[in-house]
């Protein structure tokens, strides 16, 4: 059986070997000829028509094709070199899936996207919609972040939606934006490379690139021509000495100059860390020009508030309709009738005036080494020198070392003939603890007439017994030594230049702390003498004690007043009861005060005085007129100690009952300025003036308008 088996195999594989056998030599009789091979790759055809067309998506080169035969959607799979195009858009990755009926593609693979020669997009994955136009671009392994380029401006974010037919791209996972003046990153943006305007919103942050400035909000509205922001929400602008905070406005980036329409706030920093701010319902920004300007704007939707500049330093706020700071001068304007508020000490001072001005002043001071307080045993010393001579006198070795033109004081008064000019206490003087401190440090000799004001003595060389050449010479050195040297000795070389504030009320300007009120045309306060100028018709209150004249001038330690000084002439007023004043006036008036109340007063020239000596019962019972060139009064508190008057002394002592004219109660001259005294009512827990801001009572515009 296994026998037969094999047989019957063997004829079967020989039947069917030699059916294909014939098969192959009837084919082999069919195809005679050989196939060329081909001479260039196989192109996919390009029908012919229009292939600038916006609404279709063409496929222009693929290294290959595949269209799968089983789908019921014609789709192309191409492979190489793949380029498409819709109108003026190219597209180019390594692969893609194509859907030519619907216009669609996915492409995978150093994507790229072109519009022009301006826009270029890139990322590693891309999915097109031909009839919206819109994109969708993924970064991955080809691509690690999209891009989007536009001449300067640079788009990064991982994942982009891009719409062709609003030339609109926009991300909603974080990115980043740069266009050369800054760096702009958000959780949400879109930027359009047509019209240069970039959105943003979450966690907007915007840094100069130039000066490090930042910019942080929640949402933004930023041009990349203009490199202008727009800011429509709360916003935080912060440079190395500038601070802004806004809702609303322009910030110019390049030139960081900004325009806030909605109440916002500078903040100024200086060198040593103090803080000036600046705040208004509208503000201007100029950086290059160092300057601010705030505004107050009636809203028909808010309540107008003014400017507020405040300086944390000086503790000193500036209230006005309008204001602006110079953070480059320090310096400070406000008008609209501004209000000045110095708060450094518990009895607050308030100033107003038409125009409020403050500034720095730069004056020369010596520096601590020189400045401190001397010892007894050196003012004892300092004090036993009779002049400059005495002091040159022990410095001969010093003065050895000098070149030869330089003369000694001693030789230039023996060639010139005069004594020494003395400029400290008699030879021999005795220091005690009560003696009291050698002048001030700025107490510097004069500078001019050094020579031509000393009179000459009879044996006085005649200039022509003097060499001309050492004559000037001697004239040369003093000129160079003479001047820099002060009464403690110190040489003016060593000192330094130190800023104080200044400010200047114009313009019907008055001022009032608790214990003292004043008005005046114009009023200027200076730190480095501690000074405060009252001019043109100035009135000055203290209790029931009135002062007036053509200038006051008020001393100040720690903003208490401990003089004040009327040079050319005035009225000293006291109210004692109905219509009885004690009156007083001079050439010149000077009063000197201890914690705030009179306590010495000094008249020189022209005294003419009204008053009512008080009685041992506290009465009053007579009135005293009398003339005088002299007059000095001593106070004890409200109480005068003694009065004192020279050379000579006219006058009358009238009783009450028999003064029955008013002039004979009444010096030329003499006004009660009551209704014109500055005064201020309380609310709640805050102080202000009787008058609400930007009033002037009538009362004090007559006054100043009166010559």
């Amino acid at each position: 059986m296994t026998f037969l088996a094999i047989v019957i195999l063997s004829g079967m594989y020989s039947i069917v070997s030699a059916q294909q056998k014939a098969k192959e030599q009837k084919k082999e009789k069919k195809e005679s000829f050989t196939r060329p091979e081909p001479q260039k790759p196989i192109q996919p055809t390009i029908p012919k028509e229009n292939r600038y067309q916006d609404d279709k998506v063409f496929l222009e080169n693929a290294d290959s094709l595949y269209r799968p035969g089983h789908e019921f959607e014609e789709r192309q799979i191409v492979k190489g070199d793949v380029q498409f195009r819709q109108g003026g858009l190219y597209m180019f990755c390594d692969s893609a899936y194509y859907w030519p009926t619907r216009n669609s593609m996915d492409a995978f693979g150093h994507v790229v996207m072109k519009q022009g020669d301006t826009l270029f997009v890139y990322a590693d994955k891309l999915f097109y919609d031909g009839m919206s136009r819109h994109a969708v671009l993924i970064s991955g392994p080809s691509q690690r972040e999209v891009v989007m380029k536009n001449r300067s401006v640079t788009l990064t974010t991982d994942s982009l939606d891009y719409d062709v037919i609003q030339d609109l791209g926009w991300y909603s996972v974080g990115g980043k934006l740069v266009d050369g003046v800054n760096t702009l990153t958000s959780q949400y943006g879109q930027y359009s490379p047509s019209t240069k305007i970039a959105d943003f919103r979450g966690d907007v942050v915007l840094i100069n690139n130039k000066d490090g400035y930042r910019l942080t909000t929640e949402e933004l509205t930023y041009n990349t021509a203009t490199a202008v922001a727009d800011i429509n929400t709360e916003t935080l602008i912060e440079g190395k000495t500038d601070t802004i905070i806004t809702t609303q406005g322009w910030y110019n980036t390049k030139t960081d100059n900004a325009t806030l329409t909605a109440r916002s706030t500078i903040l100024h920093r200086d060198s040593a860390g103090n803080v000036i701010t600046l705040e208004g319902d509208s503000l201007i920004y100029d950086k290059l020009n160092h300057l601010s300007q705030a505004f107050m704007f009636s809203h028909p939707n808010r309540r107008p508030r003014p400017m507020v500049l405040t300086d944390t330093a000086r503790k000193m706020q500036l209230v006005g309709g309008y204001g602006r700071y110079n953070d480059l001068l320090q310096e400070a304007l406000a008008t609209d009738y501004p209000l000045l508020i110095e708060y450094s000490r518990p009895d607050t001072l308030f100033l107003r005036a038409d125009t409020i001005f403050t500034f720095q002043r730069t004056e020369k001071v010596w520096p601590d080494s020189l400045a401190h307080n001397w010892s007894k045993e050196t003012r004892e010393r300092l004090y036993a020198y009779g002049s400059l001579e005495d002091m040159v006198d022990i410095m001969v070795e010093s003065l050895m070392l000098l070149p030869s033109y330089v003369v000694r004081p001693g030789e230039a008064a023996r060639l010139l003939g005069f004594d020494d000019v003395a400029i400290f206490a008699p030879k021999g003087g005795t220091v005690t603890e009560e003696t009291p401190p050698l002048p001030e440090p700025d107490e510097i000799l004069p500078t001019e007439g050094i020579i031509e004001n000393i009179e000459m003595t009879d044996s006085a060389l005649s200039h022509d017994e003097i060499d001309e050449e050492r004559l000037k010479a001697i004239q040369d050195s003093l000129e160079r030594i003479r001047p820099k040297i002060d009464k403690l000795g110190r040489d003016s070389a060593y000192m330094v230049d130190q800023n104080y504030h200044a400010a200047k009320a114009i313009g019907k300007a008055r001022f009032f702390k608790s214990d003292l009120q004043g008005i005046a045309d114009t009023i200027l306060y200076h730190q480095y003498d501690s000074m405060l100028y009252l001019q043109r018709k100035p009135v000055v209150w203290s209790e029931e004690r009135q002062i007036f004249g053509d200038t006051i001038k008020v001393h100040l330690i720690d903003s208490v007043a401990d003089w004040a000084h009327l040079p050319v002439g005035g009225m000293v007023i006291e109210h004692i009861d109905e219509d009885f004043y004690n009156q007083l006036s001079g050439s010149e008036i000077k009063a000197l005060l201890r914690d705030s109340q009179l306590d010495h007063l000094i008249v020189n020239g022209n005294v003419e005085t009204i008053f009512l000596p008080m009685e041992n019962d506290s009465t009053y019972n007579k009135l005293v007129h009398a003339e005088s060139s002299f007059l000095t009064v001593d106070m004890d508190g409200k109480e005068m100690k003694r009065l004192k008057m020279w050379p000579e002394v006219e006058g009358t002592v009238s009783p009450l009952f028999m003064v029955k004219k008013n002039d004979e109660k009444f010096l030329r001259g003499f006004k009660w300025l009551e209704l014109l005294r500055p005064r201020r009512k309380w609310y709640g827990d805050k102080v202000k003036w009787e008058d609400e801001l930007g009033d002037v009572p009538d009362e004090l515009i007559e006054y100043f308008q009166q010559e």
